[in-house]
């Protein structure tokens, strides 16, 4: 498989924004995938209404709210195959969903693998991101940290992953490194690595109900051209040395 360090500094000079979670293997049915993705959906809808309505499918389009119900067949749908077209259910089940009658600039998509066991660094993941498609640059309020944070919130108490960060692609395309925890707009850790690092001065940090951390560069719509959201995404990025050094899989 490859290197989930890869996906995250192969970027254009979009201006999109997304958020990524990661976590290690861990064995899920496509009973208990769906019931992450939908309580994920569900907190989403309470963010704004741009996200009410979805369209999901692994096969062909359909809407979200007419399948739920048995979403689980959908994420099953889902499952790896090999180059024979055969289940490979070790490396996990795809499952993903976008905003539909919404305006270019105000659409989002989210995609998830869950369920995976292989023994590599980070083999489930979710993503959620702008998904202009004639505009290339989302619309501002799209894009606050409000929704943002809110959204990030919501993956992490969905899917209990390990590290989840808030970028723009442009960042990343210019300070993404080869770094697991590169220069992020907003950090989420998990407990046991929470533990590990000290954040620095000049981010806000915040330590979650469930014992994990949660850092900010900024609470204003992260801008590159900024040299104060450049310098804290740069000191968050220094303060993870510590996890970057550490050997992944962690194995426990």
């Amino acid at each position: 498989m490859s290197d989930p360090r890869v996906w995250e500094i192969k970027t254009t000079d979009s201006k999109d924004y997304y958020i990524r979670a990661c976590w290690e293997a861990r064995a899920e049915t496509p009973e208990a995938l769906a019931a992450r993705f939908l309580r994920m959906i569900d907190a989403f809808k309470g963010i704004d209404p741009v996200f009410s309505l979805w369209t999901c499918g692994v096969k062909a389009p359909r809407n979200l709210e007419l399948v739920r119900d048995r979403y689980a067949e959908e994420v099953a749908e889902g499952v790896t195959r090999d180059d024979w077209g055969e289940p490979e259910p070790v490396y996990g089940y795809w499952a993903g969903a976008f905003t539909r009658n919404t305006p270019d600039d105000r659409s989002f998509a989210v995609r998830c693998k869950g369920g995976a066991t292989v023994d590599s660094s980070f083999p489930n993941d979710v993503t959620f991101e702008t998904s202009s498609m004639s505009n290339p640059e989302p619309e501002e309020s799209a894009v606050s940290y409000r929704v943002f944070r809110l959204a990030l919130l919501a993956i992490v108490d969905a899917w209990d992953p390990v590290r989840t960060g808030a970028y723009s692609r442009q960042l990343i395309r210019l300070y993404g490194g080869d770094s697991y925890f590169p220069a992020a707009w907003i950090q989420y850790l998990c407990p046991w690595l929470a533990e590990k690092i000290t954040p620095p001065s000049s981010v806000l940090a915040e330590h979650l109900p469930n014992g994990g951390l949660l850092m900010t560069a900024t609470t204003e719509t992260f801008d590159i051209a900024n040299p104060a959201h450049i310098a804290a995404a740069k000191d968050m990025a220094a303060a993870m040395k510590p996890l970057n050094e550490m050997p992944w899989p962690s194995r426990g």
